[in-house]
Formats: structure tokens, sequence, C-alpha cells
């Protein structure tokens, strides 16, 4: 009786320490921030007055093993310790479509005042999934503003 158990228990502690096959070849998603931001360009807001433009930069990066459908993309930028907004009026921009591969991820940028300028800035991206909330991957850099 006392072997038996013991052989039962060394089965069951194989089965659950080795886990699912689909979850040992799931590679981890990874996010890689660009180096360098686009240079400056104007924008205007969406809801403001006409003909006003701030400058804004663009950040991008690549999404490695990005989980197949959609996934809500969060990005930010910091620049002299303050946040800025994101420069695009489109619906639906913190959505994107995965294929279980790479994709490239972009956000661009502006802030009022003091406007976006030349020099450091802090970027970070984080991908979820859209019903749980689940995080799959985050990345911070510092990135630069070219002139």
């Amino acid at each position: 009786m006392y072997t038996f158990g013991l052989a039962v228990l060394t089965v069951a502690a194989m089965v659950l320490g080795a886990g699912s096959p689909a979850a040992a070849t799931t590679a981890l998603t990874r996010i890689t921030i660009d180096r360098h931001t686009s240079e400056l360009y104007p924008f205007e807001p969406p809801v403001g007055e006409p003909g006003v433009t701030y400058p804004a930069a663009a950040v991008t990066a690549t999404a490695s093993n990005c989980p197949a459908g959609i996934v809500l993309m969060s990005a930010s930028l910091v620049q002299d310790g303050l946040p800025t907004l994101w420069a695009t009026g489109g619906h639906g921009a913190g959505e994107i479509l995965c294929d279980g591969g790479a994709v490239e991820l972009g956000m661009a940028f502006a802030r009022i005042a003091p406007a976006l300028h030349p020099g450091r800035a802090t970027a970070h991206f984080s991908l979820r999934d859209p019903d749980t909330g689940e995080q799959f991957a985050e990345s911070t850099r510092t990135v630069w503003i070219p002139c």
C-alpha cells in the first residue's frame, strides 16, 4: 500500500510540474522601444482652435510574440518630469491586432505648455488582454527627440 501510494504521488508531481504542452511552448511577449523618436512635427489637436499647432513626436516599438487577437496598448511619454497627450484623433487608437508574431507599435505625443522640445524623454509601452486585463508585457526606455 505504501509503495503504491508513493508511486502515485510521484507520477502526480511529475504531471503537475511539467505543466501543459501549450504553456511550455508559449514564448513571453517582449516590447523593444526604439531609441530615437521622430523629429518634431506640427500637430493640430482635433478639439481646439483651428490652425493652432503644437510640436509632436512619434515613438515606435516592436512587440515580439504578441498574442493573436485584439490587444490593448497603453503608451506614455514624459519629458522634464511632465506627461504628454496622445497626438491622435483616431477612435480605438489603443487597440492593436496581433497575429502571434511580431507587431509594430507606435504613438505620437504632444504637449501644449511647455511644448515638447529636442532632448531626452522617457517612453513607456504596455500590452494587455482586453477582456481580462492581464498584462502581457511592458517596457520603459529613455528616448531621444532629435532636433
